[in-house]
């Protein structure tokens, strides 16, 4: 039996495969590269605080923290910033993410702060797509006003769950009480794009429970929705979950319910309705700043250390409050000739529009339709050949985790399985 449910691709080489450089490496090069491209890019902010860790999370981020943490991780942000800025002023930033964590647990006044810190690259929040997630707890009127007078464009919220009983199976706090009057003020403050994140294959889940919270979340008119599944993860406190059948029969109901609701299927976890270019993945450039936040500057992937543990997540914090020199990077993975169509090829497979066979011969020299697994997936009828583009069929979305495995290098499954937390 194939399992449907590994892990989540969201990214290539997974940052289980990063280890320490040799030595420290220079972003100089790679910058200078980009810049002499006048590459589009990403800049990200990391904050790795939140007020509560959910049994569910392998995120970096600490519950456990102070206001003089805060304010002291703010100061070496702005410090990294000044030190990076001025060596990436070639790339054209058009989109400005703050994730964690939880962003929005900062104060007004600290979150104002983030966002002159972004300045720092030229980055105004309403000149750019600009995202930031919060929860619950800190979707208030004030935190939100700020957001909004800053020309956010993307708001996205966890809630995971309408029902009480499945939030306490995730050993998350927010309840129904907290829920709904946050959901009701970001639909009131008119974002552009307002996303919600559920989770199904929660033990005990059944299909009318994820109804009621799919029929709950499309109350608020949402016109994006992230269905994840759960999954059971080294150093998270789930130990359990629904079988791999009943979880795609969960899946199933969503995507057949979003469907008919007038959402359309961008990944397996992505669900739309509103308008959006299209794009290419695999070949992105983005810039972080922040313990835990992964830079990507062409070959060179590089990120602090990751951990899930609190007392190690908060050694690496104190690592990062005391860096000196922001100019280097310790801890990566510089991707080969390869490695790097491999990236190209799982982001844009497991993508709506596919793999365009074209554009990747002329970006990484290969053909996808080369590798064996192409032709395996071929004939296990989750892929198709259209217009000059390898794209999943509606049963290969349904796959999109089995599917993204398939392509890790033997080096880069070596890495990961050996990693030490």
């Amino acid at each position: 039996m194939i399992s449907r449910y590994t892990d989540y691709m969201y990214s290539y080489p997974h940052k289980t495969a990063y280890r320490p450089f040799p030595q420290p490496v220079a972003l100089a090069p790679y910058l200078e590269a980009l810049n002499a491209k006048g590459c589009r890019a990403s800049l990200y902010f990391h904050l790795p605080f939140c007020h509560s860790k959910c049994g569910y999370c392998n995120l970096f981020s600490l519950s456990a923290h102070t206001d003089q943490l805060v304010d002291a991780y703010l100061r070496t942000l702005e410090r990294q910033a000044l030190q990076l800025a001025p060596m990436a002023q070639g790339l054209t930033f058009d989109g400005f993410a703050v994730g964690g964590g939880t962003p929005l647990l900062l104060e007004p006044d600290k979150l104002g702060r983030l966002f002159r810190i972004a300045s720092i690259f030229g980055v105004r929040p309403a000149d750019v797509f600009t995202s930031v997630e919060t929860s619950p707890e800190y979707a208030d009127e004030l935190r939100l006003g700020i957001l909004k007078e800053a020309g956010t464009a993307r708001v996205s919220i966890g809630i995971q769950s309408f029902l009480d009983g499945e939030l306490r199976a995730l050993g998350r706090q927010p309840r129904r009480a907290d829920i709904y009057p946050a959901l009701e003020r970001i639909g009131q403050a008119g974002f552009p794009i307002f996303n919600i994140d559920l989770i199904y294959g929660i033990k005990g889940q059944t299909r009318d429970s994820f109804l009621l919270s799919l029929r709950e979340a499309l109350r608020f008119s949402p016109n994006e929705l992230f269905v994840y599944p759960l999954y059971v993860r080294y150093g998270t406190g789930i130990q359990e979950r629904e079988d791999d059948d009943m979880s795609y029969k969960l899946y199933l109901t969503a995507r057949d319910y979003l469907s008919e609701h007038g959402f359309r299927q961008t990944s397996m976890r992505r669900f739309v309705r509103h308008a959006e270019e299209g794009h290419s993945c695999g070949d992105e450039v983005m810039l972080s700043c922040g313990a835990g936040g992964r830079s990507y500057l062409g070959p060179l992937h590089y990120a602090t250390r990751y951990a899930v543990h609190p007392g190690r997540i908060r050694e690496i914090i104190d690592q990062y409050l005391q860096t000196e020199d922001f100019t280097m990077a310790d801890n990566g993975f510089i991707l080969s000739p390869d490695e790097q169509a491999r990236r190209y090829i799982i982001k844009n497979l497991l993508y709506h529009t596919g793999i365009d066979k074209h554009a990747c011969y002329v970006r990484h020299g290969v053909r996808p339709e080369d590798y064996p697994q192409m032709q395996m997936l071929a004939d296990r009828h989750w892929v198709e050949d259209v217009d000059g583009h390898i794209r999943l069929t509606d049963e290969g979305m349904g796959y999109s985790d089995y599917i993204g495995q398939l392509f890790i290098s033997p080096a880069v499954r070596t890495l990961m399985s050996t990693y030490a937390y």
